[in-house]
């Protein structure tokens, strides 16, 4: 079965909809899933594939565990059928045997360590064309760099080929290349001490933050849509359960059907993170697949390869989008770095006594650098000084 159809079945396994159908169908369900295949019938095998799957595999709920996503997920992409197999000899598959093939597939999926993440795009060929200054910078398909000296920017495209740039009160439009016979691809480089929000074409919308890039097509004419991502942003992603959407990294791989989340994936920093708000994601490493629920943080170790999931209150990940930094026991080495992204300062903080200091509290990112660090020395046995630019932050002694 070829890598596309694979990409069918897990957007209908990660369809509540779907899944509702395929266990508890309805007179209503019918006729809306009959008319998708009128509108699609080259979907007809797949949809009812992964159907008969679901109804042979998972228990009479609306909704699908990771242990059964995941286990139908790699059932479909490892299974190869040839074209005269029929179908109807799925539906002999009993309940029982779909749960322990569930066990053991689950068991392989821990164990198994080859995955490969493969890119249609070289983004890194793409990306190391531009160096990041204090300057916002959009570099078009046709290699046409726009320079922002703003503190932020916001960007719009629609499906048309039309970009609406806004900069404070200045507001410009111009119509952009949406040839579908080439990718026509866009790069913002954000600096440290700048942000910039994205409303991609298909309705994404993306808040960019210091230090970082991005780089996405004009417009998503394809069966995925997929952007790249260097540093942090957070997604708020226009659902669409049958045109899946991909976030790469140089280290993981996420794709998502309609969510909100945040994923941190700085060159310099020894992991990547996913911190997902709503919705359900799977993050895809070189060596495991892993699902995400609202309200989870996946930390992907950069050295060992390994990542791990645990719970976490969301708003300490996505709170800079709206200029606040929360802070809950967060080492001090931690928001230092933050801080020194979003205002673009050096920060010297190499008294080791802080090394074992943390924080808790809210910080308005609004407001001066200086005034943050005012504060920080007030609720906090520090105190720092400026020299030559630079922050020194050490212990009171």
């Amino acid at each position: 079965m070829k890598h596309q159809n694979g990409h069918n079945q897990i957007e209908f396994i990660h369809n509540p909809d779907f899944v509702k159908w395929a266990l508890n169908p309805t007179e209503e369900s019918d006729q809306y899933w009959n008319a998708f295949l009128l509108e699609n019938p080259s979907q007809r095998k797949e949809l009812e594939y992964t159907r008969l799957l679901v109804k042979g595999f998972v228990k009479n709920e609306e909704s699908l565990t990771e242990t059964e996503v995941s286990a139908l997920w790699y059932k479909i992409e490892q299974t190869k059928f040839s074209e005269n197999r029929r179908l109807i000899k799925l539906k002999r598959w009993s309940v029982a045997a779909g749960f322990l093939l569930i066990i053991g597939i689950s068991g392989w999926l821990m164990t198994q360590r080859s995955h490969q993440i493969a890119n249609s795009i070289n983004y890194q060929s793409i990306a190391k064309n531009v160096k990041q200054d204090n300057d916002i910078k959009l570099i078009l398909a046709n290699n046409t760099q726009k320079t922002f000296t703003s503190k932020e920017v916001d960007l719009k495209y629609d499906q048309d080929g039309k970009l609406v740039t806004k900069t404070g009160k200045q507001v410009q439009t111009e119509e952009l290349d949406k040839s579908t016979e080439i990718l026509q691809m866009n790069q913002l480089v954000v600096p440290q001490g700048k942000r910039s929000n994205i409303e991609l074409a298909d309705g994404t919308k993306l808040w960019l933050n210091s230090g970082s890039r991005a780089i996405y097509p004009v417009a998503f004419n394809g069966k995925t849509r997929e952007i790249y991502i260097e540093g942090e942003g957070y997604l708020e992603v226009a659902h669409d359960p049958f045109k899946p959407f991909y976030v790469v990294t140089d280290q993981i791989k996420v794709k998502v059907l309609g969510t909100k989340f945040d994923i941190s994936a700085y060159k310099e920093d020894d992991h990547v993170s996913v911190v997902l708000v709503e919705g359900s994601v799977q993050a895809l490493t070189t060596s495991e697949s892993r699902i995400l629920r609202p309200n989870q943080i996946l930390s992907y170790e950069k050295l060992t390869q390994k990542s791990t999931i645990d719970r976490i209150n969301v708003l300490e990940s996505i709170s800079w989008k709206d200029g606040w930094l929360l802070c809950n026991k967060e080492q001090i080495k931690s928001i230092i770095t933050k801080l020194s992204r979003y205002y673009n300062i050096k920060i010297n903080c190499s008294d080791p006594k802080l090394g074992s200091l943390t924080l808790t509290g809210k910080l308005d990112l609004k407001s001066n650098y200086e005034d943050i660090f005012k504060v920080i020395c007030t609720t906090a046995p520090l105190k720092y000084e400026i020299i030559d630019n630079t922050i020194y932050l050490k212990i009171k002694e």
